[in-house]
């Protein structure tokens, strides 16, 4: 009877320790995605989807205040750049969750005049899908979970001699060159240039254009002097003008 007793004990250890292994090696699963514009900014979505163990362990942990924590922990995280817009979202079905933010300075200018990413996953395996579009993995462990990234870095439209390096820590570094600016503005000054050299053009080619014809109008004073007309002679009656004329003077 004790034998049968020691073996259901035995089974259920063995049976305990299968499963408590198999919910250690089942990964979390974070995807991040880097979208950087062209003024050094970046805009991150981050999310993780958990099994049903690792999702009562999150919602006991973090709880109600999910939101409020891991903003913290990305402002630890990500400590040179300035972090704004948080939006949180949770998927109870799926166990999981969304979180996006903009972080401000992402993209850094180095000592070479090149814009700079850092991106703080050490060793990770990258893929380079397109000129300005690259996907990194890794697996980690976290805090006694094991963690599976992946990694999507957008790089701006227009940038220029994109290199790819690491770090003393084998942390990758992506630089590359690109003028700040903005598509707006940067339309609204190319017109301003062109209707400049147009107006330069007329005023070369035709400069009667650009005079402008004025009448000379009489000076008109405030106070000014007016002569008094003296009244004409009018001959007496019976005189002749001359007669008139000498006896006015005499």
């Amino acid at each position: 009877m004790k034998k049968i007793y020691l073996f259901i004990i035995a089974f259920l250890i063995i049976t305990y320790s299968r499963v408590s292994a198999q919910e250690q090696l089942d990964p979390l699963k974070e995807n991040i995605d880097y979208t950087i514009d062209n003024l050094g900014d970046g805009h991150l979505q981050i999310s993780r989807t958990f099994n049903a163990s690792q999702w009562d362990n999150y919602k006991k942990i973090y709880g109600a205040n999910a939101a409020d924590l891991l903003k913290r922990e990305m402002e630890r995280g990500l400590p040179k750049a300035y972090l704004q817009n948080f939006s949180y979202k949770e998927d109870e079905m799926n166990r999981t969750f969304t979180l996006s933010f903009d972080a401000l300075g992402f993209a850094k200018i180095n000592d070479n005049g090149q814009w700079q990413i850092d991106v703080g996953l050490k060793n990770p395996d990258v893929t380079k899908i397109s000129d300005r579009n690259y996907a990194m993995t890794a697996s980690y462990n976290s805090n006694g979970s094991l963690l599976q990234d992946l990694i999507k870095l957008n790089i701006p439209d227009g940038a220029g001699n994109i290199t790819q390096d690491k770090n003393a820590f084998g942390k990758p570094i992506f630089t590359y060159e690109l003028t700040p600016g903005n598509k707006k503005f940067s339309y609204i000054f190319l017109v301003l240039g062109i209707l400049l050299i147009a107006a330069a053009a007329v005023a070369y080619l035709k400069p009667d254009l650009l005079k402008i014809n004025r009448q000379k109008k009489p000076v008109k004073y405030p106070f000014q002097a007016v002569t008094a007309a003296t009244p004409p002679v009018t001959p007496e009656q019976g005189q002749s003008p001359a007669q008139a004329s000498n006896s006015s003077q005499s």
